[in-house]
């Protein structure tokens, strides 16, 4: 049994959404898992943020009440979102009443449980008032989905929603104490940690901002999100966070990485430590997530893939601002490979190493090439290439034996990458990674 009421997933990323297919696997590992809920949020349904006004038409509309359905069949909650936060006036009527009719517009189609959004809009120059509207909003929307009383949940994202954007701290944040004070009990608040996406979340934190809220907080878990980089994946475990933290919240949803099919190891370490006794670890959690993740890479038996394997594809694509140890090492020894002042032995042994690293993750890559989930294969198909391609151009240069793809060489570097270079000579040493 998991050690609080809420766990599971949001799809509440920037770009492209899931699609139902996705969805439907989705679940179907969420229940294997045990977790319990799913939050409908993602950012780029034109009728959750941007036309939130309106009603859905009638195919999406179709598509919202099966996805609910689906999600119902596999013992899920289903949590609609709604972003109304970019241009809503509290004080014009009509707002007031399209927010409550397209709520309700939703709850027609079998929809129980729902959330409102207020994250990344403007400040209000009085952020007080802001939150004041905010809770008028929250409870007009409660009022009109359970006249009767709240029988679902409702879940409520502020604008200060991490403890980096209080004003000017957690405990002296007038927007925060408004929220508090003013939402009923029955309202779940979320909260990211100390930034957006964090590393570590500690308890003291959260016993700071349970007291200012007077409620235990619901976590939004941005550690596998990325939807702010084109550059990573996050393939490593669900990590710093102690286990004494699942005490102090009411719950954890993860915003994991955009593409769905690259959300095994971290989703399933998430449930892992929810459901977790006192030996737990992330390593050991991530080694039992990877096997159960082995069989999509060992569909077919011409290139088989072990757990090392997936260990070293998991620590290249692992954690915000950290490296896995083994992918550490990889750094280390290219580091010495190009480095002029590397003696015979050091240098003869990165060589070694990398090219080992090369041989297995290109083993990853032509087992993934040859099996039937095609989705997996495209989902990891431009990180992993980008570590073997540059894997090889270290290798080509360091032996001097020529290259077979002198593109590597000619057109490395687009203009992104080029900036992102410039900005890592101004970023602290722990965080160039």
């Amino acid at each position: 049994m998991s050690a609080f009421p809420i766990l599971g997933v949001i799809e509440g990323f920037y770009g492209r959404p899931w699609t139902p297919a996705q969805r439907g696997r989705l679940f179907a590992r969420m229940a294997a898992w045990g977790m319990d809920t799913y939050l409908y949020a993602p950012k780029d349904d034109r009728w959750h943020r941007q036309r939130w006004r309106e009603p859905y038409p009638a195919a999406e509309a179709t598509a919202l009440q099966e996805l609910a359905a689906d999600a119902r069949q596999h013992g899920l909650r289903f949590v609609y979102a709604l972003s109304p936060g970019l241009d809503l006036d509290w004080a014009d009527e009509g707002d007031r009443r399209a927010l409550a009719q397209k709520l309700r517009s939703v709850q027609g189609l079998g929809v129980e449980h729902f959330a409102l959004l207020f994250d990344d809009i403007p400040y209000a120059a009085d952020r007080a008032a802001q939150a004041g509207a905010q809770v008028a909003a929250t409870h007009h929307v409660m009022d009109a989905l359970w006249p009767g009383g709240q029988t679902g949940l409702l879940l409520f994202c502020p604008t200060e929603y991490c403890a980096e954007r209080a004003q000017p701290s957690v405990a002296g944040s007038p927007y925060l104490h408004v929220l508090g004070d003013g939402l009923r009990p029955g309202v779940e608040i979320l909260w990211t940690g100390p930034q957006v996406v964090s590393c570590e979340i500690s308890v003291e934190g959260i016993v700071e901002v349970n007291r200012v809220l007077r409620r235990r907080v619901l976590i939004w878990d941005n550690l596998h999100a990325s939807d702010y980089t084109l550059h990573r994946l996050h393939l490593g475990p669900y990590a710093g966070r102690p286990l004494e933290l699942r005490q102090q919240v009411a719950g954890i949803l993860s915003n994991p990485n955009n593409p769905l099919e690259v959300n095994t190891p971290g989703l399933f370490s998430l449930a892992d430590y929810a459901h977790a006794g006192p030996d737990w670890t992330p390593e050991d959690s991530l080694n039992r997530a990877l096997d159960g993740w082995l069989p999509e890479f060992n569909a077919t038996a011409a290139h088989p893939v072990t757990r090392e394997d997936l260990q070293l594809l998991a620590q290249m694509l692992y954690l915000p601002g950290r490296l896995g140890p083994q992918a550490a090492q990889v750094l280390e020894r290219a580091r010495q490979l190009v480095d002029p002042q590397t003696d015979e032995k050091t240098h003869t042994a990165a060589l070694a190493e990398l090219g080992a690293a090369q041989r297995r993750l290109t083993t990853v890559l032509q087992a993934l090439e040859a099996g039937p989930n095609r989705d997996l294969l495209f989902d990891l198909h431009p990180y992993l290439v980008d570590v073997l391609e540059e894997l090889g151009r270290l290798l080509a240069g360091a032996t001097r034996q020529g290259d077979t793809n002198p593109e590597l060489f000619r057109f490395r570097g687009s203009l992104a990458d080029r900036l992102m270079a410039l900005g890592q000579d101004r970023k602290p040493p722990q965080e160039r990674l």
